[in-house]
């Protein structure tokens, strides 16, 4: 059971790599566009928090490198805690190529939130944790001496805006 959710999220994260992390805001015509239908989170019982605070340096949708972004980049400073923006349970944590370190956690009804470019992860596959929780912690870019935390929402395998459904700190 385990072994095939676990090869089922693997497949359907690393078929959606990341965008390459850069310092420049994408123009805010970005914003408004929504490459998969929205899903009303507000009838699943979910209320996700921002993993860390910090300026969002690439919008969800965004192109970069030819790639568009299925989720938002938030710059950071190496080492700040990430916490769980939803409480639930892990569904991986480990490394994936062009990721980095990563984590997902499962929510209600087959939600996932992706954290990705993790310095370490404080919790293993199959543990439960609560919203605001510390997960790990951001890792610096090999680039420069920034750090910048990739997140996602999704729902089974379809990405979605995370800004429309964050709350306001």
């Amino acid at each position: 059971m385990y072994i095939i959710l676990f090869s089922s999220i693997i497949l359907i994260f690393v078929s959606c790599t990341p965008a390459t992390v850069t310092n420049e805001s994408s123009p805010s015509s970005n914003l408004s566009q929504n490459y998969y239908t929205d899903v009303d989170i507000a009838t699943s019982r979910l209320h996700f928090i921002w993993p860390i605070r910090g300026e969002v340096v690439n919008n969800y949708g965004a192109s970069i490198n030819h790639t568009s972004n299925k989720g938002i980049n938030i710059k950071a400073n190496p080492q700040d805690a990430v916490v769980a923006s939803e409480s639930g349970q892990v569904a991986f944590a480990s490394y994936i190529k062009g990721w980095g370190k990563t984590l997902i956690l499962q929510h209600h009804n087959n939600f996932y939130t992706v954290y990705a470019n993790l310095d370490d992860i404080k919790v293993k596959e199959g543990f439960s944790v609560k919203r605001g929780e510390s997960v790990g912690h951001v890792a610096q870019l090999a680039s420069n001496k920034e750090g910048v935390l990739h997140f996602e929402i999704r729902k089974k395998h379809f990405a979605y805006n995370p800004l429309r459904y964050l709350k306001a700190n």
